[in-house]
């Protein structure tokens, strides 16, 4: 699969991608040339964005900022995961489902902060739509 189509496909550039039978560099610069066997591409997600503006009726003694949602989001790894499951699942699940058909597989990695969170949970039904649309979730702890 060619990365192009899927940065076009969900509007994102990617931070690292190259295609399968791409050049691969030697390590050790030593090595003769190789390629990639598979395709690669890296983006990071920003699930706050998402959101976007959602209209709120004016409440009495009551102020919901946009940016009041996204510090909770970013706070909250189970509600971001979950609305990435609501937001693969509505946008992408055909076309992911060409992808697995066409023996591609697909993994969302999630990078976690020491001390960014005490502890953390995947509701049911945000697990069952990952597992549905094909994804494969890792987790990483990151030294920074």
């Amino acid at each position: 699969m060619d990365p192009a189509d899927i940065s076009r496909e969900l509007g994102i550039e990617p931070e690292h991608s190259f295609r399968a039978g791409q050049p691969r560099p030697s390590k050790s610069g030593l090595a003769p040339a190789a390629v990639h066997t598979e395709s690669y591409w890296l983006a990071p997600l920003a699930p706050a964005s998402w959101f976007g503006s959602v209209p709120f009726e004016p409440l009495a003694n009551v102020l919901i900022s946009q940016n009041i949602i996204d510090a909770g989001i970013a706070r909250n790894l189970a509600w971001a995961l979950g609305l990435c499951a609501v937001r693969f699942n509505t946008a992408y699940a055909a076309w992911f489902q060409t992808i697995r058909s066409g023996g591609g597989e697909i993994s969302l990695l999630v990078t976690i902060a020491p001390g960014s969170m005490n502890n953390f949970n995947l509701a049911p039904q945000v697990s069952r739509v990952f597992g549905e649309l094909g994804i494969t979730l890792e987790f990483e702890i990151t030294n920074d």
